[in-house]
């Protein structure tokens, strides 16, 4: 009995150590897997630092990454940057592109380091339209470089730098703008197309007919912007109608019809001419073969605008449409462009734009810059300074050989710009008066109505006539 307990006793020992050693060797097995895993994680991590600081490129930091067993990794995407300098005058506008599509890179704030006579500055593209822009620089050498980085999961880096000289003395040569130009879709248009109606361009009653034929009712229409010119012709009017006995019906006298303002040999020289009509995407859809059966003779199409708020350069959706129907139904055409410019750079700017826009257009008419109210970004400049983005504006125009000029109202060309200083070019004045009471400098052509009506536009139409 002695024997078999001892042998019973031995056989659980055994069974216990067994079960024991297996345990262990188990739980081993588990400690190592979990070590693996730990010594994974480790090293992803450590890539991803790598990839921070620019030590590895995003590709080798996917093909590091890539074992789909590894569950909630997120691959890298890898993007290179191709950074092109611009400088016009004591500026630089530094672009920011994809490499691979050539498109401006925005909704990122990527920063770049500017090294120039042994300093480095770094700027950032806060706005993150792909562009970062600097003036009033001084004249020299500068070299602008990318700072590498990574943001939702894509990493930025540039295989180079690049580098432009910064001149004070400015070109007034056409640049390439074409990866700046937006179209309405990419901004807020609410903000940026806000043309303003000045009260001397309405300063007689545009709603009344065109043949006002009342003497009193045209003073009453012209109230105080009138010359003289047109005050002596008024008051011959009046005398000539007391004369006959007339008192325009307010006395019960006579009621000998007035004399019909339109009529009088002053009113039919001044709206001589040829006449046209000027359009923007505000027109709508046009019947441009009957807007020529009608007799108006040429338009002026607008192209594009700069935004009164972010500065952005944007077509008008209807320049294509407009130029393309008028030209073929056998109009002369020109063009128009709406500048909030705030120096000369900007301006050149904008005729390159504009350059661009009506390269392969045959252009009867010449090329304007629309320049006056618009509670915007180009309100606030001086006379000084808006006088020469114009003359920046013109001259690059004029320098690819297109005939050129300024449109703006009587106001703005007495007080808000130097217009002596360009009667070079055409003068495109707007004043909407029976009689122009503009007398400062010449004028080629003259918009006298906002509310003029012509078969093929639904609704008004500003009316021209070239002197």
């Amino acid at each position: 009995m002695t024997k078999k307990l001892v042998i019973s006793l031995l056989s659980v020992i055994v069974t216990v150590a067994l079960f024991l050693v297996i345990w262990l060797l188990l739980k081993a097995g588990d400690s190592s897997e979990e070590l693996a895993y730990d010594s994974n994680v480790f090293e992803s991590v450590s890539a991803l630092d790598a990839l921070n600081m620019g030590l590895i490129d995003g590709s080798a930091f996917d093909e590091g990454n890539s074992d789909s067993s590894s569950a909630g990794s997120v691959p890298t995407e890898s993007v290179v940057v191709s950074i092109s300098l611009r400088s016009i005058q004591n500026d630089l506008k530094i672009k920011l592109s994809d490499a691979n599509t050539g498109k401006l890179i925005s909704g990122v704030e990527l920063s770049v380091v500017i090294s120039s006579g042994g300093q480095d500055n770094t700027m950032s593209d806060v706005d993150k339209d792909g562009i970062i822009y600097i003036s009033g620089l001084a004249k020299g050498d500068y070299t602008v470089s990318l700072v590498p980085s990574t943001q939702d999961n894509t990493s930025y880096s540039a295989q180079q730098t690049s580098t432009i000289t910064v001149n004070d003395a400015i070109q007034y040569t056409k640049v390439d703008v074409s990866d700046e130009i937006k179209t309405e879709a990419e901004v807020n248009v609410a903000n940026e197309d806000t043309k303003v109606y000045d009260e001397d361009e309405t300063s007689l009653s545009d709603d009344k007919s065109s043949s006002s034929s009342a003497a009193t009712s045209a003073e009453e229409s012209y109230d105080e912007d009138i010359s003289q010119e047109a005050e002596d012709l008024l008051a011959q009017i009046e005398e000539e109608n007391n004369a006959a006995g007339g008192d325009n019906g307010n006395n019960g006298g006579d009621t000998t019809p007035a004399v019909d303002v339109t009529t009088t040999p002053e009113y039919m020289a001044a709206h001589a001419g040829r006449k046209g009509i000027d359009v923007s995407k505000h027109n709508g859809s046009i019947d441009w073969n009957a807007v020529k059966n009608s007799g108006v003779e040429f338009v002026i199409i607008r192209c594009g605008y700069r935004g009164s708020s972010s500065g952005a350069l944007i077509i008008d959706p209807m320049f294509e449409t407009n130029i393309n129907g008028a030209r073929n139904a056998g109009l002369d055409v020109g063009v128009y462009f709406f500048s909030q410019a705030v120096n000369e750079s900007e301006a050149v700017e904008e005729a390159s734009m504009v350059l661009s826009l009506i390269d392969g257009y045959s252009l009867q008419c010449p090329v304007y810059m629309d320049v006056e109210k618009s509670n915007g970004r180009g309100d606030g400049i001086s006379v000084d300074e808006r006088t020469a983005t114009i003359h920046a504006f013109l001259s690059t125009i004029s320098g690819s050989g297109y005939s050129c000029g300024i449109y703006s109202n009587k106001k703005w060309f007495e007080g808000m710009i130097s217009t002596s200083s360009l009667t070079g070019y055409n003068i495109w004045l707007a004043q909407y008066v029976d009689l122009p009471t503009y007398s400062a400098t010449k004028y080629d052509m003259w918009q006298y109505s906002s509310k003029g009506q012509v078969p093929g536009i639904n609704g008004n139409v500003d009316m021209n006539v070239i002197r």
